[in-house]
């Protein structure tokens, strides 16, 4: 039994036809094929809002994930630009420290070549000198450990 049929029945069943109702399919009723090409058409239509509501959705939470992901690099390249600027300072501060043992150096060896200190002295600043070289050794080794090369 046909949509029509049904109408029909349920009209009849009613008392009669009401003001209006006719028989005929009207244009947009599924039994037309212009009314059953326009309920495809709405389904179809349906079935994409329903997808694009999804895939909207998909993409705030790949939004939202990558936002996360932004904030970790960005703290990564802090946390870098720090080990950086520390370095660099570590890197100042040998070189300046260099300079004092190469000035500590040549102080001894004038000393030395003038006579003027004794043994004993001389072994002190030269201890002095071999302790200063090993924290620098030690330095060096710290820094490779922290930086990547």
């Amino acid at each position: 039994m046909g949509k029509a049929d049904k109408r029909q029945a349920k009209l009849s069943f009613s008392g009669g036809e009401k003001r209006g109702a006719t028989s005929e399919p009207r244009p947009g009723d599924a039994d037309t094929e212009e009314g059953s090409s326009e309920m495809s058409v709405r389904a179809m239509f349906m079935e994409l809002k329903t997808s694009l509501a999804g895939i909207d959705a998909k993409l705030d939470h790949v939004t939202e994930r990558l936002d996360r992901i932004r904030a970790r690099v960005d703290d990564h390249d802090a946390r870098f630009e720090m080990l950086e600027t520390r370095t660099s300072d570590i890197e100042d501060a040998r070189s300046g420290d260099r300079e004092q043992i190469a000035q500590m150096e040549r102080l001894m060896e004038i000393i030395i070549t003038q006579g003027n200190v004794d043994d004993e002295e001389q072994d002190q600043v030269a201890k002095s000198i071999q302790q200063v070289q090993a924290v620098f050794t030690i330095q060096d080794r710290l820094i490779q450990c922290i930086l990547p090369v």
